[in-house]
């Protein structure tokens, strides 16, 4: 039943990339055309670093705090500062990754070319966001079941509403399990 979900998952995030895939607005601040040739292959660097997002994204209601989040994610991975991603997931995510294991997952990685191309609502005031982006990192800090030096992800990322902090925390489960991948 689980093999079964994460299929249709994976199938919907195709889908949804297919149909949703729109090219930005000239001119709107934050967007940019999706990744791709911004990383170069072979340079070990990622492409730009700062969030961009299709038009789509930018017509969702909260995507200034979507926007915030994600960005403050990535910038932690990047600059390694754990306390910074533990700011931004939520709780039951960071408890899954001690500050070792995250130094330890990340020490050689950078992501960048981060392109959000919608959200979606979830239920209890959450969010799923679908976004690419390509990490760059020495082959022995790649996932063991892809060993490379650079890789373009798809994933769909869990957001939910935190009522404490006041704003959307990176989640874990199932929705961000099965990313698809490629080499570059």
């Amino acid at each position: 039943m689980l093999g079964l979900v994460v299929v249709v998952a994976a199938v919907a995030a195709l889908i949804v990339r297919d149909i949703y895939h729109q090219q930005p607005s000239a001119g709107a601040a934050g967007t940019g055309s999706p990744p791709g040739a911004s990383s170069v292959p072979g340079s070990g660097r990622p492409g730009p670093t700062t969030v961009a997002y299709a038009q789509d994204f930018a017509n969702y209601p909260q995507h200034a705090q979507v926007l915030e989040v994600l960005q403050g994610y990535f910038n932690a991975i990047n600059d390694k500062r754990y306390d910074e991603w533990v700011s931004v997931v939520t709780p039951s995510l960071a408890a899954e990754q001690t500050e070792q294991a995250f130094r330890n997952g990340y020490k050689s990685t950078h992501d960048g070319s981060i392109y959000i191309y919608r959200v979606d609502s979830a239920p209890e005031g959450g969010a799923r966001v679908l976004l690419s982006f390509t990490s760059v990192q020495a082959q022995s800090d790649a996932p063991q079941n892809f060993p490379h030096t650079c890789i373009h992800w798809q994933v769909v990322v869990p957001l939910a509403w935190s009522e404490k902090a006041q704003q959307y925390q990176v989640d874990a489960g199932i929705t961000g399990s099965s990313p698809q991948k490629q080499a570059c």
